[in-house]
């Protein structure tokens, strides 16, 4: 093609974009088309604000995502795997042995709801923009915070990662409300716009906090440089919280899902779905998997880090 040069009314010279041949190496293009599809869905879904609240707070809480039907269910179900695990042994206490909080873990694997809800489409757009098409799944948690247990550590999620953490978020999260998040209901904690330190919280940080004070029926998406913790329930009862945890394709997941989530799961989910459990990952390399094609498009460096 070529190209047709206009004249504005101000004297300067414009290009027409539809006339204009396009001669980047077809790598350079497919990245910048990756930002592009990033920013088109932001605002297809309407999530301008949203992204807004993650650049100066590191969080932001989304309302209307699935029916309330929806959360209901959700809740039932991880409160039934946490028995199931309770029962066989293996339920892990979140506040020490003497503690009533734990965790319900593999959850991915054990529902076709929680293949929903990772791929609802407004929080996924928003785990996009902080971490890109290449992000991944590290695990789908189920957190049961009971009342009279103390508050839970602040921290980042980047463990093992030493000061100062990368300005591009090595790990982000998306929390599932299914009961009121309060400060007397053991909300998490935050600090607003402490994602931008790039360190992990210091002795005292829970001075700082606030509580995430959002609705059943919402969903938290926030940067995993933000400080953070669980606090403490100081009203009788429990209260449920999913959270499904985000990391690049060079960490090492929590759980390695794509090794226990069968290839009919995968095909009845949108093709990005295996993407996200690790079927794309070239780690750890066996055979040369490092020369993975399908990983492949993700190897080469961007100019922004969402790519």
């Amino acid at each position: 093609m070529t190209s047709d040069k206009r004249q504005t009314n101000d004297g300067l010279s414009t290009i027409d974009d539809q006339s204009v041949e396009d001669t980047r190496p077809s790598q350079a293009v497919e990245k910048h088309e990756r930002l592009d599809r990033i920013r088109d869905e932001i605002l297809r879904l309407g999530l301008e604000r949203h992204v807004l609240d993650l650049e100066l707070y590191g969080y932001t809480i989304l309302e209307n995502v699935k029916p309330l039907s929806f959360f209901d269910e959700l809740r039932e179900t991880i409160l039934r795997l946490g028995e199931e695990d309770r029962a066989a042994g293996r339920r892990i206490p979140l506040s020490g042995k003497e503690g009533k909080s734990y965790l319900v873990t593999w959850l991915l694997a054990r529902g076709r709801i929680f293949e929903e809800a990772v791929m609802a489409e407004k929080p996924l757009a928003l785990i996009t923009w902080l971490m890109g098409e290449s992000c991944q799944i590290s695990s789908n948690h189920g957190h049961i915070r009971v009342d009279g247990d103390p508050p839970q550590d602040m921290h980042t999620d980047t463990p093992m990662v030493p000061d100062p953490v990368p300005e591009a978020s090595a790990a982000s999260n998306m929390m599932w409300v299914t009961d009121d998040f309060s400060l007397e209901s053991g909300a998490t904690l935050v600090v607003p716009g402490s994602h931008k330190r790039r360190n992990s919280p210091p002795y005292g940080a829970r001075s700082m906090a606030i509580p995430i004070e959002a609705k059943k029926g919402s969903v938290v998406v926030f940067n995993g440089n933000l400080w953070h913790g669980a606090g403490a329930r100081t009203i009788p009862g429990e209260r449920v919280g999913m959270t499904v945890y985000f990391n690049r394709m060079y960490a090492r997941p929590q759980e390695d899902l794509n090794a226990v989530i069968s290839d009919e799961v995968v095909a009845r989910n949108p093709a990005r779905f295996a993407h996200l459990i690790g079927r794309n990952n070239p780690y750890p390399a066996t055979d040369f998997g490092f020369f993975n094609l399908k990983g492949a498009p993700y190897f080469g460096k961007t100019i922004d880090p969402r790519g």
